[in-house]
């Protein structure tokens, strides 16, 4: 095996470990809700599967940044190829949704995934608090619309990647 079928390799793993990791985190917290009652081992569940998913998926991207890098340094020769060449110009939209995604994921996981987690546990305290609970359903709807966009997102960026790579 080259070095090149070995770099494209670990891009689509990576790739792979990214885009099923989103969909199985969305999957996963209608079973957690469904199956497992309000309460601090939901709470411990939750934050715990974002950490990991913070983990894997950051290892995932910067994996995907580097050999994503490598690859292009293949078909550009200067940076100007970025804006004056097809490729180029595809590539250019899909690091700019990899932009998004990234700035979108660290959102979410440094601000409001931890606001989120600290109101839950205020609420366990304060069951009866409607006040509470409207902020908390407001904030969980808004994590849900940026998750919503990392998915749509990285679902773009597969597409941007499948038209790189065909002629």
């Amino acid at each position: 095996m080259s070095v090149d079928t070995a770099i494209r390799s670990l891009h689509l793993i990576c790739a792979a470990i990214w885009a099923g990791g989103l969909v199985f985190l969305g999957a996963s917290v209608g079973v957690i809700r469904a199956t497992i009652p309000e309460g601090p081992q939901r709470i411990a569940l939750f934050r715990a599967l974002g950490r990991r998913f913070l983990l894997v998926g950051g290892i995932a991207m910067l994996v995907l940044i580097a050999t994503g890098t490598d690859m292009a340094t293949d078909r550009l020769a200067s940076w100007s190829d970025l804006s004056e060449t097809d490729y180029g110009k595809r590539l250019s939209d899909k690091l700019a949704l990899v932009v998004v995604v990234i700035a979108l994921t660290l959102f979410h996981s440094l601000v409001q995934g931890p606001a989120l987690t600290r109101l839950r546990t205020r609420a366990l305290e304060t069951p009866d608090d409607p006040e509470l609970a409207a902020t908390i359903r407001r904030k969980s709807i808004r994590a849900g619309i940026v998750n919503g966009l990392v998915l749509l997102c990285t679902l773009g960026i597969l597409v941007l990647a499948a038209r790189l790579v065909s002629p």
